[in-house]
């Protein structure tokens, strides 16, 4: 991405071009996109300030650390402002350990020369190398297939391969294994999607070292093992320095406006994110503070339902993961007996890039995958789709039978959920996430069209829109002996020891 790309993005965005929609007057005008892009400005400075507080490689508003402490008090504050009541934070304890690096450093030599790899980033929970430095001939595996390690030595060495796709893990695990069944020692790996992006992965299914690399680091590496004399391969140096820090704890923060009637609708957000992590998940909370905004302004009587707002702690450190969301989840009795709708605002704004030696931005929103219900609620998915039609959200032609991702999963087997998020965007969990990476269009056609879904949900009643059967859902963490958590997400599982 050329840096005239990003400020001629920014000068549109800041001119007003990215934020002009089809949709006729409405009552939802009050939802300004150019206001809501400010939200997603001021988290991404919270994650840039945590970054110049000692933390210039692994940061972010990462759940458990001062960022997400700083994070919450934004929030609340965005809350308050909004006129919403019972404003307050929970302390939700992690009760296993949380992966915390403090440092590494990563660099090719080769012919004398020695290039450092400054787009190096281990996946969360990477192995430590424990203050020793690798030093590892280097090999070349192209996509990592059986076919790729044929006849190549890798036993002892640092293999690179190329990932076919974009993901959010650091594999495929299939790939990972192989290296790890022919003895290699680390592991490179690159998308190619174009830039020098530092890539934030899920945990890894490796015992070994590993890294992503941006485009260009990667085929720096390559041309050098490529160029290498017979028998004199590039070497990789490779230091990662990480512990596992147990008693971390982060937060959900709760928001209420009162509603005519003890029924309710809940609007979530996961607020923890990678770098700027500015459409995962900024987008997400502004859209959230978009609606809260809109529907304090609506008087109490004409609000048929409680309304309901969490910023979840989030879920990037799976796994386990998601610990918010699991105890809800686990008190589902207690909180959702009477719940007609929960929205989950999940990245729905990411503008559309392309990378490789076409790389370039365009002025378009990603259209979202979407979630409505499933087959088995039609009515809910047709009051979506109208909404996202009529505010021009851009959306796939149909919906998901099952949510795309994110924090609505446990839910949906006994709530009618909806949510619209793009998980393909080029940037997430890169350092290329930033705020010019979030349209305010987007943000605004979102916050209007879930508006639009509320108060058509609101015309419908509680038992009908309930006529489900619930469907089991697994929880992602074992809560077997954690009564006491249960009841209180500050308490411990002090049986829960596993990283």
């Amino acid at each position: 991405m050329k840096a005239t790309g990003v400020g001629l993005l920014a000068a549109l965005a800041l001119s007003g071009r990215l934020y002009q929609t089809a949709a006729p007057p409405t009552p939802y005008t009050t939802i300004d996109g150019k206001h809501l892009w400010q939200y997603v400005r001021e988290q991404a400075d919270i994650a840039e300030r945590y970054r110049g507080q000692g933390h210039p490689q692994f940061w972010g508003r990462i759940a458990g650390t001062s960022g997400d402490v700083e994070d919450v008090q934004w929030l609340l504050a965005k809350y308050r402002q909004a006129g919403l009541t019972d404003t307050h934070s929970q302390a939700v304890a992690f009760f296993d350990p949380q992966w915390a690096p403090e440092s590494w450093e990563v660099a090719a030599t080769a012919a004398g020369k020695t290039v450092t790899l400054t787009s190096a980033q281990p996946p969360y929970g990477a192995v430590s190398t424990d203050g020793k430095v690798l030093d590892l001939p280097g090999v070349y595996v192209g996509l990592g297939s059986e076919a790729d390690f044929a006849g190549r030595d890798v036993r002892g060495k640092a293999v690179l391969f190329i990932r076919s796709q974009f993901t959010y893990n650091i594999g495929p695990a299939d790939v990972l294994k192989r290296a790890e069944d022919h003895g290699a020692a680390a592991i490179l790996v690159s998308d190619l999607r174009g830039g020098n992006f530092n890539v934030q992965a899920y945990r890894a299914n490796t015992t070994l070292p590993s890294f992503n690399l941006g485009t260009d680091d990667a085929l720096a590496v390559r041309d050098l093992i490529a160029k290498a004399a017979s028998g004199d391969p590039p070497h990789i140096r490779i230091r990662l320095d990480a512990r596992w820090v147990s008693g971390q704890k982060s937060f959900l923060v709760w928001g209420t406006l009162p509603g005519a009637t003890d029924e309710t609708i809940y609007v979530i957000a996961h607020r923890d994110g990678w770098f700027d992590a500015a459409g995962d998940n900024a987008s997400g909370v502004a859209t959230l503070l978009g609606l809260a905004e809109y529907f304090a302004r609506v008087p109490q009587s004409q609000r048929r339902r409680t309304m309901i707002f969490i910023g979840t702690d989030g879920h990037h450190q799976i796994s386990p993961g998601g610990y918010g969301r699991e105890w809800l989840f686990a008190n589902r009795e207690r909180f959702f007996a009477r719940t007609a709708l929960m929205i989950n605002a999940e990245h729905p704004s990411e503008i559309l890039t392309h990378g490789g030696a076409a790389s370039g931005w365009t002025e378009a929103i990603i259209p979202n995958a979407w979630y409505a219900g499933g087959s088995a609620r039609p009515q809910l998915a047709k009051i979506a789709r109208d909404a996202f039609h009529q505010f021009s959200l851009p959306i796939w032609a149909q919906p998901s039978e099952t949510p795309p991702g994110g924090d609505i999963g446990p839910f949906v087997g006994f709530l009618p959920g909806v949510v619209a998020q793009s998980n393909d965007y080029m940037y997430m969990h890169t350092t290329g996430d930033t705020p010019d990476n979030v349209a305010g269009a987007g943000l605004e056609a979102a916050a209007r069209a879930y508006a639009k879904i509320v108060d058509e949900v609101n015309t419908i009643p509680l038992a009908e829109l309930r006529r489900v059967p619930i469907v089991p859902y697994q929880p992602r963490i074992d809560l077997a002996g954690c009564d006491a958590w249960i009841k209180d997400s500050s308490a411990m599982c002090k049986t829960k020891t596993e990283r």
